[in-house]
């Protein structure tokens, strides 16, 4: 049995990773899936004088991670994209340094991970093989380390993106089954990320394998349908907001959503976004409700529940349901989801079942 069981969900937007050691609770972890190269050198001026920032060591690269990324430098931004990434070097980095942060210094890991339905039968076995590269070996080290940390993979799972948020609902927090009737008849889960949207039918509960490589949406995420229209026209506004990114939309409607601040604050300036991100938010619930929920799931006709997951279901949630109704399940009613965020439950849920196969090997 493994020191540490983990699941991380490192998608193209976010990394949001769970890890749990022993009986302890579930400790989460989430930052931008996004890096660029440092040096981590100071002038020894002190943190009153000059910026404060965490750094990663990794195979001979040092680099700096999530939003200090913008705080430190815009040039060369690396972001977890591209038909190569699922277990790539990047892909691996940002899991590493998920269970790092969660206070992995040395031991071995089960590790959960995901892909998008879509490819997932194309690229969970290259996915293990990767990550199980070197005999599972990670050796990394965070700024504040006298010396890297060293651990193990001895289990590399890989589930699509949606059924671990599906797990959440018929598990509980210990691994075991809870009864209620959520994903009774069909249900359709939605799980809106940054650069995809996953929609996966289940019936009573069950995946149809034949559907996965049709169910993921490309460029039908947060990316193309709120933060790049909305950063067109921030930067139409003035030239002082050129050197913009989408990474700085990202943290205004991260910030916004936990806060109620949706405040952009760049180059001494301070611009109020919230009515330009709910404009943009309500688009996209009609895009999603005309493209998905109407084209292809014929207005949820049949269909006894819509669960929505991922970084935009906060975003588009109020909409649904004034289209759809209580078709759209609120996860807060249910006592073994109401703790857990919609951009947490792949993970989450990837853990659950983690715990629930560790029993069932007991």
């Amino acid at each position: 049995m493994a020191d540490f069981l983990a699941s991380v969900d490192a998608g193209n937007g976010g990394t949001n990773a769970v890890l749990v050691k022993g009986k302890s609770k579930p400790r989460c972890y989430y930052e931008p899936s996004v890096r660029a190269v440092a040096t981590g050198d100071s002038l020894g001026l002190g943190k009153d004088l000059e910026i404060q920032y965490d750094y990663v060591d990794w195979y001979g690269h040092r680099y700096v991670t999530g939003d200090d990324v913008i705080r430190v430098t815009r040039r060369n931004l690396e972001h977890h994209l591209g038909t190569n990434r699922y277990g790539n070097e990047f892909h691996q980095f940002l899991v590493a340094t998920a269970l790092a942060k969660l206070g992995v210094t040395e031991g071995t890991v089960d590790l959960t991970v995901f892909a998008p339905p879509g490819v997932y039968n194309e690229v969970s076995t290259l996915m293990q093989a990767r990550f199980m590269e070197q005999g599972g070996e990670v050796v990394i080290r965070l700024k504040g380390d006298k010396q890297h940390r060293v651990w193990h993979y001895n289990t590399v799972t890989v589930w699509p993106e949606g059924i671990g948020a599906a797990a959440c609902y018929i598990l509980d927090e210990k691994g075991e089954f809870v009864e209620n009737d959520v994903l009774a008849g069909e249900t359709v889960l939605l799980d809106l990320g940054v650069y995809t949207l996953d929609a996966l039918k289940l019936v009573d509960g069950n995946f149809n394998p034949e559907a996965l490589e049709h169910a993921t949406w490309e460029d039908a995420g947060l990316n193309v349908h709120l933060r790049q229209p909305i950063l067109r026209t921030v930067k139409a506004q003035s030239d002082e907001f050129a050197s913009l990114t989408v990474d700085d939309i990202d943290l205004v409607i991260r910030q916004g959503l936990s806060s109620g601040d949706y405040t952009l604050r760049v180059a001494g300036y301070e611009v109020e976004l919230g009515a330009l991100i709910e404009k943009h938010c309500e688009r996209y619930a009609g895009w999603i409700a005309n493209n998905i929920c109407d084209g292809v799931f014929n207005g949820f006709r049949g269909v006894r529940s819509v669960i929505l997951v991922g970084g935009g279901a906060e975003l588009v949630e109020p909409y649904l349901r004034q289209w759809y109704g209580d078709k759209v399940i609120d996860r807060k009613k249910l006592p073994h989801t109401r703790r857990v965020h919609p951009v947490d439950m792949n993970a989450m849920g990837g853990l659950r079942l983690a715990l629930m196969r560790q029993k069932q090997a007991m």
